[in-house]
């Protein structure tokens, strides 16, 4: 069989290495999900919870009264512009005003401060001195029934402490407090804030900064015009209440614009009115006089000719232009003289008038950038260059705006001139005839009478108009949903968090055992060995699950155990390594210590004892010596003693428990152990006792660390490696194929110690003799199926273990 390359990787996937990994590492990974599930808890039991309110608004333009008129509407919707007076810091300014938000309350606590919004057991007046004093926490407790106690900290660690009685005002440097007990709240609350409490005055410049970053404004829908609008906070009433007043003061808001509008055309129309009332007086007045003067009763005044018609005609027209003009000065000099520019003024101004259209859009525009001027304020200082681009802007729109109304202006004294001028020829027409100069007088009396007089009453209707539309506005916006203080909050979420918390503890689980898989470099199963050597294989010994100090004999206590069994295996399959007569030697080494090579030296010397042979057991592991301690014998003369000269061998024999089994300890530890090994006196030695016993085991020193036994397993008839399952390392499995290739130990077989029996899959069924032989490249293979079908009380402890103990011993517990 080919043998395969040593990776420090393990680049196949082995479902049952894996399973194993995960099973050993099942503890690790209940503690990393348990740690897991803590930090959830401890994250969960101080992070502030956060709230989420949110109300919903939908606009509506509709006004009954307009509707009854047949006027539109002075104040137009739109969407966008509405989010965009919602969000603007003039806007929010007013909401935040209407709050208790000048003052924040909290409990103190161990790691997280509470907020107490509307829920503190006092009422705090406070009248800043200084600015310094914004955002100090200023502690607040009661010395008794009618004192406390005010403390706070300045930035430069100044620490300020006074007592005052309750109602009286306390004075410091920074401000004056006054506190009076909360009536609304419970006499315990009182009591409860004695200790903890505190409050902070909040800068008014940074509430509308802050607030406004937690404040959410958007679009539901479009076609519905609804508006969503949403805030979160760590105290959910305080929540509430700001988006419950955004909302109310938004419609507030828009009945007060729409209001302002119609107030400022009224206005105008009552100034409008004094003047027309004055000159339909005063040409009342005049056409009463000239008719006494003249003798002229109402019942002799004939009708006019047609030119005296078209006299009246263009009169009304020229009335009619100096009107506009008058509107168009008004403007001009507004702009003119007016830094501070009311354009819902000028719009009333211009109600009715033709040129209203031209001028309306050039005074909309000019009342954006003002708008964007005013917003910035609120954000930079009035140097920078975002106020000076504004400023820009704002300068252009004046000078097209007064470009407009001048050449409105010119048209309209162009078209005077005109009309006086066709007039003018009219009149002279008319002067021309005999006898009418009085008839031409009192038709010009009446037509101004007549003009004034319509005017005025047009000025009454448009009033009585704009009255009624004023009464029918109220705010169409709808409420449709107000927000109550939500019970949950949205972060953080437990359940979410746990889970979380659970999944994360896994995939970090799963990663480890991954990580171990890749790199796992453990023999575990006689598969691992198949696959880096073709050694004989002599079979395995199943781990022991009881904890024993030291190597010691075992199969005398439980000969019928899976132990046992196995070390008959190994010892039947010897037979088939080497079957000639005569004394054998077997010797037996591993890599390194803790792999279990005495432990099966000590008991295949025990079984091979049971089959009526005569056994020694020498320990040749000078350097550390386990042989007396597994047979619980002293150590004070052994190999080295021997091999020295100093005892000789049949004094240094001793008996074990079982009858044809005797043991030669190390003897105390030599300081030169490798020339005592490689001396003639060890061979001597060994064909000495091979003459007495019918095997010879030697426990040599592990080779992977000192060579001292390379000479005994060269020449043993039965040279065996013992390799530890889930304890030596694959790397291991390179000085076999050493011993093998360049120190020619052909002979070599392999027993895996401390396997696993339920994990490896192997197991003894009750069969008479060997499954099967197998031939393997440097020696003989040999099946280890073998057994009688016994179990002892080890076995039968498995069987009838109860449950719960069955699961513990799956999980290593």
């Amino acid at each position: 069989m080919a043998i395969r390359k040593i990776s420090n990787i393990n680049d196949e996937l082995d479902f049952k290495l894996f399973f194993f990994i995960a099973k050993k590492n099942i503890f690790i990974a209940f503690f990393i999900i348990s740690i897991a599930i803590i930090t959830a808890f401890i994250y969960l039991r101080y992070t502030l919870p956060l709230y989420e309110t949110s109300t919903l608004v939908q606009l509506n333009t509709d006004n009954q009264a307009n509707k009854i008129l047949g006027t539109e509407s002075i104040y137009e919707d739109d969407l966008a512009k509405k989010i965009e007076l919602l969000k603007s810091p003039v806007f929010l300014q007013r909401v935040f005003s209407k709050l208790p938000l000048k003052i924040s309350y909290y409990n103190e606590g161990r790691f997280l401060n509470y907020e107490l919004y509307k829920n503190f057991p006092y009422n705090i007046e406070v009248n800043v001195k200084s600015s310094s004093i914004y955002s100090i926490p200023i502690f607040i407790k009661t010395i008794k029934n009618n004192k406390y106690e005010i403390s706070y900290t300045l930035a430069n660690h100044t620490k300020v402490e006074k007592s005052f009685n309750i109602n009286e005002e306390a004075i410091f440097n920074e401000l004056n407090i006054k506190v009076s007990p909360n009536a609304n709240l419970m006499q315990s609350n009182f009591s409860a804030s004695e200790t903890g409490s505190f409050f902070v005055v909040n800068d008014p410049n940074s509430i509308v900064p802050t607030y406004s970053k937690q404040l959410t404004i958007s679009v539901l829908s479009e076609a519905a015009k609804t508006i969503l609008i949403k805030f979160n906070d760590n105290n959910p009433q305080k929540a509430s209440d700001i988006v419950n007043t955004i909302s109310d003061e938004f419609n507030a808001y828009d009945l007060e614009k729409k209001a302002e509008s119609a107030n400022k055309i009224l206005d105008f129309i009552d100034g409008q009115l004094e003047i027309v009332y004055d000159n339909l007086y005063k040409s009342e007045t005049d056409l009463i006089n000239f008719k006494k003067s003249n003798n002229i009763d109402s019942n002799d005044i004939k009708p006019l000719p047609t030119v005296y018609s078209r006299i009246n005609d263009f009169g009304n027209q020229i009335v009619k232009l100096e009107l506009e003009d008058n509107i168009l000065s008004e403007i001009d000099n507004t702009i003119k003289k007016n830094k501070d520019l009311d354009v819902y003024k000028l719009i009333a101004i211009m109600a009715g008038s033709e040129f209203q259209g031209t001028i309306s859009n050039l005074l909309n525009s000019l009342q954006e950038q003002l708008m964007k001027k005013e917003q910035l304020l609120y954000e930079v200082t009035a140097n920078s260059g975002q106020i000076e681009a504004i400023n820009y802007q704002i300068e252009i729109q004046k000078k097209l705006l007064m470009e407009s109304v001048k050449t409105l202006k010119n048209n309209i004294t162009s078209r005077k001139a005109d009309l006086n001028q066709k007039l003018e020829g009219y009149q002279l027409t008319v002067n021309t005839g005999k006898g009418n100069y009085n008839t031409l007088e009192l038709s010009r009396l009446q037509r101004l009478y007549t003009i004034n007089e319509k005017f005025y009453n047009q000025l009454i209707e448009k009033k009585a108009e704009y009255s009624i539309s004023k009464a029918g506005y109220v705010s169409q916006n709808i409420i449709l949903q107000r927000s109550i203080a939500p019970a949950q909050p949205i972060s953080p979420n437990k359940k979410t968090i746990y889970l979380s918390s659970i999944l994360i503890g896994f995939i970090l689980s799963l990663l480890l055992v991954i990580i171990r898989y890749l790199f796992y470099n453990d023999i575990l199963d006689l598969n691992d060995i198949r696959k880096y050597t073709n050694a004989a294989i002599l079979g395995i010994v199943p781990k022991y699950e009881k904890n024993i100090p030291v190597s010691q004999l075992l199969v005398d206590k439980n000969p019928k155990s899976l132990i046992a069994e196995s070390l008959r295996t190994i010892r039947s399959n010897l037979q088939f390594i080497s079957n000639e007569p005569g004394s054998k030697v077997i010797a037996i080494t591993s890599t390194i210590s803790g792999e279990g090579k005495t432990f099966v030296s000590i008991n295949l010397a025990g079984i091979i004892a049971f089959s009526d042979n005569k056994v020694i057991i020498i320990d040749l592991d000078m350097r550390k010596p386990k042989i007396h301690l597994g047979f619980g014998a002293e150590n004070k003369s052994g190999m080295s003693t021997i091999l020295s000269g100093k005892d000789k061998i049949d004094d240094c024999i001793q008996q074990s428990e079982i009858k044809n089994l005797h043991f030669i300890t190390a003897g105390p530890i030599p300081p030169n152990p490798s020339e005592l090994i490689l001396g003639k006196k060890m061979n001597e030695l060994v064909d000495y006792l091979k003459t007495i016993y019918d095997f010879v085991i030697i426990d040599n020193p592990p080779v992977g660390i000192v060579s001292d036994g390379m000479s005994s397993i060269q020449s043993a008839d039965y040279p065996i490696y013992v390799l530890k399952a889930d304890y030596s390392k694959r790397g291991y499995i390179q000085n076999i194929n050493r011993l093998i290739n360049e120190s020619k130990i052909y002979k070599l077989s392999i027993i895996l110690n401390s396997v696993q029996i339920e994990d490896s899959g192997y197991g003894y069924a009750k069969k008479s003799g060997m499954d099967r032989i197998f031939k393997s490249g440097n020696g003989i293979g040999y099946g280890y199926s073998y057994g009688y079908g016994y179990y002892d009380e080890e076995k039968e402890d498995v069987v009838k273990k109860p449950l719960l103990k069955r699961i513990k011993k799956f999980f290593n517990l």
